[in-house]
């Protein structure tokens, strides 16, 4: 069976003759959200005056002079970080060697000292919260003993393979909670404790949409023009000659702060069909 790709998939999606759709969605809405939960002082300070967190991040790894590469690989590394991987996942995703994604994460770390605090204590939370008191404390001795061994060597690699195989096994089919920040309960794997932070975050994103999407719908002006959201975007539909003027409501309807933090949204007007913004004839 064959897949229909993204661009035809938008192309359905055609407005009424007269008519054009246009958007306005989140700006890097799940960093700025990580941000706020983790209190990291230079993300928050970036994003309050309206700075890319990715260049913030290739500026901190690579320097001022970064190119083109080493952006996407802060890019990169921004979204790994956050979202559950580690320098075993750069390694296959950015086909770069282990030594110097050890060293990026390393070195990000040091740059985002609050983010992998945060990082750090929310796993050991789900941890506490799926294991029994003796169970979690001889998790946390398996887990200190993975520094004793070198990652660079066979033997190093083999014995931190065993103890993580055992750490698996003392949390094999266990769950941990945890709260997002609008107090819905989230479920995690304790195998996979790493994973909390991703869920916080999407799920604290989504219900950042969700809102906007209700205050969009309450203005009796927009309301009646929501077509469709899309993870973190708003798309509508409204005469051709409002449509920029439509869509730039929009984005200032669903602007707003998230503990301290701006979520700022960007306006968009695609055309004929949604797929005229991504090269649709």
């Amino acid at each position: 069976m064959k897949l229909l790709s993204a661009g035809a998939i938008r192309r359905c999606l055609i407005a009424e003759p007269g008519n054009a759709i246009f958007s306005a969605d989140f700006d890097q809405v799940e960093l700025r959200v990580v941000a706020a939960l983790a209190n990291e002082p230079a993300m928050i300070a970036a994003a309050k005056k309206g700075e890319s967190l990715h260049k913030l991040a290739a500026v901190r790894l690579f320097g001022a002079d970064y190119n083109p590469d080493q952006y996407k690989l802060a890019k990169n590394i921004n979204f790994t970080f956050v979202f559950a991987g580690g320098a075993a996942t750069m390694v296959e995703r950015y086909e770069i060697t282990y030594a110097q994604a050890s060293q990026l994460m390393r070195d990000y770390t040091q740059a985002f000292p609050a983010l992998a605090r945060y990082k750090r204590k929310e796993q050991d939370a789900v941890l506490r919260s799926a294991l029994a008191d003796q169970e979690y404390r001889a998790y946390k001795s398996l887990q200190s003993k993975l520094f004793q061994f070198r990652t660079d060597t066979k033997a190093g690699r083999d014995a931190r393979a065993a103890i993580k195989r055992e750490m698996d096994r003392m949390c094999r089919k266990k769950v941990g909670y945890t709260l997002n920040a609008f107090g819905r309960r989230l479920i995690v794997n304790a195998e996979k404790p790493y994973a909390v932070v991703n869920y916080k975050v999407q799920s604290t994103a989504a219900d950042l949409l969700k809102q906007a999407l209700l205050d969009v719908a309450d203005d009796q002006e927009l309301g009646p023009t929501i077509r469709l959201p899309i993870h973190d975007e708003l798309l509508g539909e409204g005469p051709i000659g409002k449509a920029e003027y439509l869509a730039n409501r929009y984005a200032e309807v669903m602007t707003r702060e998230f503990m301290g933090v701006p979520i700022t949204a960007d306006a968009k007007v695609y055309g004929g069909s949604w797929g005229h913004g991504y090269g649709a004839s």
